[in-house]
């Protein structure tokens, strides 16, 4: 078996016994302390550390720490497996008379992370054993001061053995914006460079069985991989067919294509330096395996078959999916008059943009007098055309198991050409040029996207398996003809096709419309958010990933790294923890958001958006206490938001 594990605590027992007697060490051969006020060695911390589930990177050891500065600035470093938040260890020790009480939990914090008069500072220690780095960091809520970290790290370093390597890292923006003052004094290290160092990382931490396979992302489409295996990839692909599990060799962002394909799916997926030639991944290619992806580690190993079956049989609804349509309407829709309870006719892709229409207050910025084609368009392409009978064949022989894999993926090619050149009734196209030419000017450019009745289920995401066009009225109505039969003819794309199959969708059922409104053309930002952390439960925020012009964030590619950005909805103002900064901002010269894509203003009105995105939508969805939407945002030019998507985060259950 091959096991990738924290070797934090067998690295500090070996320092420990090669060179650090235990009268060095502050905590003698058997005692277990809740706390102590010197680290003297190794052994020390190996007491004391934990290996976080909510750590935003992993492979890393923290250590809670408190200074209490009423009582002659005395440090404890605490046992953090035992006292996870700072709050509970103080309530249980620092309770002394003559002294400010540590209060309420609500108080503990108001006073020692906001105000200037506290009683406490509050920090961790972390060990980052990819990147071998030793950091002190304060919460991205914390508002001490720069004197006040620079007195932090004073202490805490002076009551270490190692301190001499102790950097401090900023974690909020306004920390770094004391950067330059502090670095004067001790030093730093960006986030940046963190994460570039960094060996490991879980995307979604989930246990998979498959086949492992390696393939080039080159390849995929002449060398496809299916349901049952386990990819191991050298770049991360813009887009991938149902698999088990995915490892890349690229690092991803957690708001990639790719990931939230893995969270809709329930698989397993992780980046991994240099996975590609990793001679014990090699070891296994070929064979099943049972891959779990932790928060702080991964383990693969040999998996038996019963085992696996076991596991694709649970990630399958145990009964049909059928889709639910209604082809009664035959009319162009207004997007502005549509609702959720639409997504019945004209698929859940417009009915969700149409829903955002009836959010209370402010209206929320969305593209400019969208429309939707129903899916009785669709229908009667099919029909008009003797496509029907096209689609019933193709079925009945794949239900019939006379059809390989590569015969159906040739069948569904066939389709998908078939219905791309047929004629489209000419009534419906003079309907749509019409509607075109009443609402924008001849010369917009126009997008043309996929719209679903097999989208944002409970049961089946459907997110990312069809394809959308853009079109520009001036080119004439074949062209806007192409557009429409492009999007319709994908909801037989192969991976859709192979995706509804192993969740039992009924492909009879499914209709596709199409959702018509102006691209976002010189855009100056594009953006993916969730509304919710899911990092840690327990500290809600919205994670906001970023980058400048259209470079994508999605699927981003070589070193175009995005912003990634927590943002706190807990803290009584607003408050963000910085993961990565753009890699692009850099090379910009002034560019509007100083060091952040999105300005201090900006962040704050698409926070307010994202709330009140989330809040309508929740009551409308199953319950489940980690709902959460996803929302794509544009930076339009004169830095004007707009709010291209939203649909709610689907996660396997």
């Amino acid at each position: 078996m091959i096991r990738i594990t924290l070797v934090f605590v067998a690295a500090l027992m070996l320092s420990a016994c090669s060179g650090e007697s235990e009268q060095e060490c502050t905590v003698p051969d058997g005692a277990s302390p809740d706390w102590i006020r010197v680290i003297r060695c190794d052994h020390d911390y190996e007491l004391l550390v934990t290996e976080r589930d909510d750590a935003i990177f992993a492979r890393t050891a923290t250590l809670n720490w408190i200074i209490d500065r009423e009582d002659d600035n005395r440090v404890y470093f605490i046992n953090s497996r035992e006292w996870a938040l700072h709050y509970l260890f103080a309530d249980a020790y620092l309770n002394k008379e003559g002294f400010t009480p540590v209060g309420t939990h609500a108080e503990f914090n108001l006073l020692n992370y906001r105000r200037e008069n506290r009683r406490f500072l509050l920090g961790k220690v972390i060990r980052y054993l990819d990147q071998d780095l030793l950091t002190i960091e304060f919460s991205a809520g914390d508002t001490a001061s720069a004197a006040m970290i620079i007195d932090g790290y004073e202490r805490v370093s002076a009551a270490l053995h190692d301190g001499d390597s102790l950097l401090y890292r900023p974690v909020s923006n306004d920390q770094e914006q004391m950067l330059g003052e502090i670095s004067e004094h001790i030093p730093v290290i960006r986030t940046e460079e963190v994460f570039l160092g960094q060996t490991y990382q879980p995307l979604n931490a989930v246990l998979g069985y498959g086949t492992l396979q390696f393939r080039k992302v080159a390849e995929l489409s002449g060398l496809p991989v299916g349901p049952t295996d386990i990819v191991v990839l050298d770049r991360v692909p813009n887009d991938i067919a149902l698999v088990s599990g995915i490892i890349t060799d690229e690092f991803q962002t957690p708001l990639s294509h790719v990931n939230l394909l893995s969270k809709n799916r329930g698989t397993p997926n992780m980046g991994l330096r240099d996975a590609f030639t990793d001679t014990e991944l090699r070891a296994l290619e070929g064979q099943l395996v049972r891959l779990e992806v932790g928060p702080q580690e991964f383990t693969i190993e040999v998996a038996e078959l019963s085992e696996a079956q076991s596991y694709w049989d649970s990630m399958r609804p145990s009964t049909e999916l059928v889709p639910q349509f209604d082809v009664s309407i035959d009319s162009l829709q207004d997007i502005a008059t549509m609702r959720l309870s639409d997504s019945i006719r004209i698929g859940a892709k417009a009915a969700n943009m149409g829903e955002m229409n009836r959010i209370e207050g402010t209206p929320i910025p969305l593209p400019e007098a969208a429309f939707a084609i129903p899916f009785s368009f669709y229908q009667r392409h099919l029909e008009s055309n003797g496509l029907v009978s096209v689609v019933d064949a193709l079925l009945a022989e794949y239900a019939a198991g006379t059809l390989s894999a590569d015969e159906a993926r040739a069948r569904l090619f066939d389709l998908r050409w078939q219905i791309f050149v047929a004629p489209m009734d000419a009534d419906d196209l003079e309907a749509v040029m019409s509607e075109m030419a009443a609402r924008w000017p001849a010369d917009t450019q126009l997008r043309f996207r996929s719209s679903t009745n097999v989208e944002d289920l409970a049961e089946f995401s459907g997110a990312g398996l069809y394809t959308s066009a853009g079109a520009n009225p001036n080119e004439g109505s074949k062209k806007i003809a192409d557009a429409i039969r492009v999007v319709w003819a994908s909801a037989w794309n192969h991976q859709a096709f192979v995706e509804r199959e192993f969740y039992r969708v009924v492909h009879e059922g499914v209709r596709m419309g199409v959702l018509i409104h102006p691209a976002f053309e010189n855009e100056e930002a594009n953006g993916v958010a969730v509304t919710i952390n899911e990092f840690a439960s327990n500290r809600p925020a919205f994670f906001i990933n970023s980058q400048i012009g259209e470079v994508s964030v999605t699927n981003p590619t070589g070193q175009a790294i995005p912003e990634q950005i927590l943002y706190y909805t807990w803290y009584e103002e607003p408050e963000y923890e910085v993961i990565t900064r753009s890699s692009l901002v850099a090379l910009e010269d002034n560019w509007p958001g100083g060091q952040g894509v999105l300005t201090e203003a900006e962040l704050a009105e698409l926070a307010d958006l994202l709330e009140r995105i989330h809040n309508h939508f929740r009551p409308l969805y199953p319950p489940r206490e980690d709902f959460a939407m996803d929302v794509e945002f544009k930076l339009a030019p004169g830095r004007q938001l707009a709010i291209k998507q939203a649909r709610p985060l689907a996660t396997h259950m």
